[in-house]
């Protein structure tokens, strides 16, 4: 029965006292042991007995303290190892991380006292407003009850900006009743989440965080708690906005730059259509997401050299003098000092300095061989060729889309110049075969 007693007792978090009789066997007590918390002898003392049990109940507490305390931390560590291990700033999805902290906060089975029941983002809208995502446990996980909840800002928040940093309020703190406590919280929030009993909050910027009916009383541990979860993300998320508009004055300038050293005279459609075969190209060959990205923007940098290449020699009808020729193929090493060692522009500089060298070592300037060369640099020497040989220039008739296929996939040229399949990457003319029709639509399409 004792055993029954204490399996109980452990699935509750009940201690277990037993009284014995002062003339008990030793061997009894090293027998019960293992299912009894504690033993008081008879006769009892009502004041020894009553210490005995305060200050036992005391260590339990400390106990549940420090348990408490101990999964707090682990569950704080998780979030901070997840928020910067995926930490990439050009592509940060606030969103995702909003609901990532709903997740971690938000109780996850019935009966569990120590998380809130509901938890709310509210962002300022600059106009004494609130917008404002709300979440709650659903039957398959947390779910996002209401988006962009719209509401005035009201005492409570008010009260969350007074506290500096972080707040907690229990309905009877100040001895009110359960009905003054809701009129302190805007009718928007009752009509999602309901009677509010508890809450703890911080604020961040212009974000409030708020975690609403804790299955029992809160403390300032649960304030603390909620804020080591929230700012993390939140810091990241105001980090990664300064980045990406700071990316697109970069992006500007990059198209700039392309636009203004294009040699084609088509006011940049040339670079604006090799941005985007190599964009088709790279997601076919499934490469990941922050390579794909970079080369979208890097290609249209491909022949900034050619700004140092007299037009003359660039749009000269007739084949070019091995001189000449010399002198045409410096705009790769030319491109590559403009570009410079920027770590935004290193995938741009593999770029211009690698897209006219050929697998079979045929290319230049350095004559590479196979995978020596830059991925990036082959998959715009595919979408190089493409773009040329569908291209009108002086020296040269532009080819039907089909015909240009031909020519890349089974090898051909005009007599000026000679294109082989062995010029390729294996994979990515593979792939250039599966996707051509998007290369097409890509010609077609650019202004």
């Amino acid at each position: 029965m004792l055993r029954s007693i204490s399996e109980s007792a452990v699935r509750t978090g009940t201690s277990i006292h037993l009284i014995v009789p002062a003339e008990i066997k030793p061997g009894m007590i090293r027998a019960m042991r293992p299912w009894v918390h504690d033993y008081l002898s008879t006769p009892v003392l009502r004041e020894a007995a009553s210490a005995r049990i305060k200050n036992i109940l005391h260590v339990r507490r400390l106990e549940q303290a420090a348990e408490s305390s101990s999964n707090g931390m682990l569950t704080w560590l998780a979030r901070l190892e997840n928020l910067t291990r995926y930490f990439e700033p050009l592509s940060y999805d606030a969103s995702r991380s909003q609901d990532d902290l709903a997740q971690r906060i938000i109780r996850s089975r019935s009966g569990d006292r120590e998380n809130p029941a509901c938890f709310m983002v509210a962002r300022t809208d600059g106009a004494a407003g609130l917008v404002c995502d709300i979440y709650t446990q659903g039957s398959s996980g947390v779910d996002r009850i209401g988006s962009e909840v719209t509401m005035p800002e009201a005492a409570i928040f008010y009260l969350i900006k007074a506290e500096e940093g972080a707040t907690h309020v229990n309905y009877s703190d100040r001895g009110g009743s359960l009905a003054d406590f809701q009129a302190q919280f805007p009718p928007e929030i009752h009509q999602t989440i309901g009677t509010i009993r508890n809450m703890t909050a911080c604020r961040h910027g212009e974000v409030y965080f708020v975690a609403f009916n804790y299955g029992r009383p809160v403390t300032a541990q649960d304030s603390l708690f909620l804020k080591g979860l929230a700012l993390p993300g939140s810091f990241l998320a105001v980090v990664a906005g300064d980045v990406q508009d700071m990316s697109k004055s970069f992006l500007v300038m990059v198209k700039t730059l392309a636009m203004a050293t294009d040699s084609a005279g088509d006011n940049g459609a040339h670079v604006l259509r090799m941005n985007e075969y190599a964009r088709a190209l790279a997601e076919s060959m499934d490469l990941p997401e922050r390579f794909v990205k970079a080369l979208s923007y890097s290609a249209q940098l491909h022949d900034v050299g050619k700004i140092y290449i007299h037009p003359d020699l660039l749009e000269k009808p007739l084949r070019l003098t091995h001189h000449e020729f010399d002198l045409v193929k410096k705009h790769t090493l030319l491109g590559a000092n403009i570009i410079g060692d920027s770590p935004l522009l290193r995938t741009a500089k593999n770029i211009a300095l690698t897209h006219h060298e050929c697998w079979d070592g045929s290319g230049y300037p350095a004559g590479l061989t196979g995978d020596s060369i830059p991925l990036e640099g082959a998959i715009v020497k595919v979408a190089d060729v493409y773009d040329a040989l569908r291209t009108m220039h002086t020296y040269k008739p532009s080819y039907s889309h089909n015909d240009a296929c031909r020519i890349i996939l089974e090898g051909g040229g005009d007599g000026l110049h000679e294109i082989r399949p062995a010029h390729f990457h294996p994979a990515a003319l593979q792939i250039f075969g599966k996707i051509s029709h998007q290369f097409d639509a890509i010609y077609h399409a650019a202004p």
